[in-house]
C-alpha cells in the first residue's frame, strides 16, 4: 500500500507539473491572438489615405483654381501638384513618381481622364478615381480611366504579392523555430545552410503554385527568377533574425520573434494597402521595415520593370548585414555554443513553460 500511495503521489505531482506547463503553453495562442488583433487587424481594418500624390495636368496658372479646390476638399488625404502634359503625367505614374494624375477637359462633350497604376495599389487607384469623379460629376462631364500599370489577370485585387510575402514570412519564422525545437545542438553552419535552402524552396513552391497554377505572378524568366530570389532572401533574413533572438534570449524568443518578424512585419508590408493608405504608425514603419523593403522590390520586379529595385534590395541587405553582424559578435557566438549543448529533445510545452 505504501508503494502504491507513493506512486499515486508521484503521479499527482507530475500531473501538477504538466498542468502548469500546459497552462503556460497557452500563453502562446493568447499572445498570438492579442498581437494579431492589435497589429494585423488594427492596420488593415480601415484604409487611411494620407498624402496620395495626384497630379493635375495643364498649365499651372490655368489649373491653379482646380488644384486649390481639390486640395481644400481632399485635405491631407491627397497631395495635389501640377503636371505640364498628359504624357509627362503618364510617365510619372508609370514610374511611381505620382500615384495618379487627373487630366481635366475644357470641352463638356469630351471626357476627362484619370491616369492610375493598379499595380501600385488598388485602393490608391480607386481613391484617385473617386476624387477625379467628384470633379467630373460637378461639371456634368464623363470620366475615362487610363490604366498604365495593370495588375496580372490572375490577381485582380492585388493580393498576390501580399500572400507571397506572408508565406515567406511565416515559413522563415517557422523554419528557425522548428530547427531550435527539433535540433537545438545543430552546428551553426548546418543550421544556416538548412535555413537558406528552406527559404529557396519556400519561395519556389509559392511561385509554382501562385504563378504557374493560378497566374498570379507573370513575367519573363529573368523577372520570375529575380522575384523568387528576393522572396528567398527575405525568408532567409527572417529565419536568421529569429535565430538571433533565440541565441540572445533563449526560450522567450518565441514571443519577440513573432512580434518583430510576423506581426509588425506583416502589418507594415504595404502590399495590399500601399504606404499612402496605411495608418500613420504603419506608414512610418514601411519606410525601413524589412517586409516593406521586400514588397517594394517584388512589386518593382513584377510591374515596374525593376525601377527602384536597387534601393529596395539595399534596405533588405542592410537588415541582413545587421543580423549577421550581431550573430558574429563574440557574446552571440558564446551564447550559441551554450545553446548547442542543450538537450536535443525538448518538448514545446516544456520550452514555453520554462520561458514564463
Amino acid at each position: 500500500m505504501t508503494n502504491a500511495r507513493r506512486h499515486d503521489a508521484a503521479a499527482e505531482d507530475e500531473q501538477h507539473v504538466q498542468t502548469r506547463r500546459a497552462l503556460a503553453a497557452m500563453l502562446v495562442p493568447l499572445f498570438f491572438v492579442a498581437a494579431f488583433a492589435a497589429c494585423i487587424i488594427g492596420a488593415y481594418h480601415k484604409p487611411h489615405p494620407n498624402g496620395i500624390e495626384v497630379g493635375v495636368v495643364g498649365p499651372p496658372a490655368q489649373t491653379a483654381p482646380l488644384r486649390a479646390r481639390l486640395a481644400a476638399a481632399a485635405g491631407p488625404a491627397f497631395a495635389i501638384s501640377p503636371v505640364a502634359t498628359a504624357g509627362q503625367a503618364a510617365r510619372d505614374v508609370r514610374d511611381r513618381d505620382l500615384n495618379a494624375a487627373f487630366v481635366p477637359t475644357v470641352n463638356p462633350r469630351q471626357p476627362a481622364t484619370v491616369i492610375v497604376a493598379g499595380a501600385n495599389g488598388r485602393i490608391v487607384a480607386v481613391a484617385a478615381e473617386t476624387l477625379a469623379r467628384s470633379v467630373t460629376t460637378a461639371q456634368g462631364t464623363q470620366l475615362a480611366v487610363r490604366e498604365v500599370r495593370p495588375l496580372a489577370r490572375g490577381d485582380a485585387l492585388g493580393l498576390g504579392v501580399f500572400m507571397f510575402m506572408i508565406v515567406c514570412t511565416i515559413c522563415g519564422y517557422i523554419a528557425a523555430t522548428i530547427l531550435e525545437t527539433a535540433a537545438p545542438a545543430l552546428w551553426p553552419l548546418r543550421r544556416y545552410a538548412i535555413l537558406a535552402a528552406t527559404a529557396v524552396l519556400v519561395a519556389t513552391i509559392a511561385y509554382l503554385i501562385g504563378g504557374l497554377a493560378f497566374g498570379t505572378y507573370t513575367g519573363s524568366v529573368g523577372t520570375i527568377l529575380a522575384f523568387i530570389g528576393v522572396g528567398a532572401l527575405y525568408g532567409f533574413v527572417v529565419g536568421i533574425g529569429t535565430r538571433l533572438f533565440q541565441v540572445l534570449l533563449g526560450l522567450p524568443a518565441i514571443f519577440v520573434s513573432l512580434a518583430i518578424f510576423v506581426f509588425l512585419n506583416i502589418a507594415s508590408l504595404g502590399a495590399t494597402y500601399t504606404a499612402p493608405v496605411l495608418a500613420p504608425f504603419w506608414h512610418f514603419l514601411s519606410h525601413f521595415w524589412i517586409g516593406a523593403a521586400a514588397v517594394d522590390a517584388e512589386r518593382s520586379l513584377l510591374y515596374f520593370g525593376g525601377a527602384g529595385v536597387g534601393a529596395d534590395l539595399l534596405r533588405l541587405l542592410a537588415w541582413a548585414a545587421v543580423i549577421v553582424g550581431l550573430l558574429a559578435l563574440p557574446v552571440s557566438r558564446k551564447l550559441e555554443r551554450r545553446r548547442e549543448r542543450a538537450d536535443d529533445a525538448r518538448p514545446v510545452a516544456t520550452a514555453v513553460g520554462a520561458a514564463v
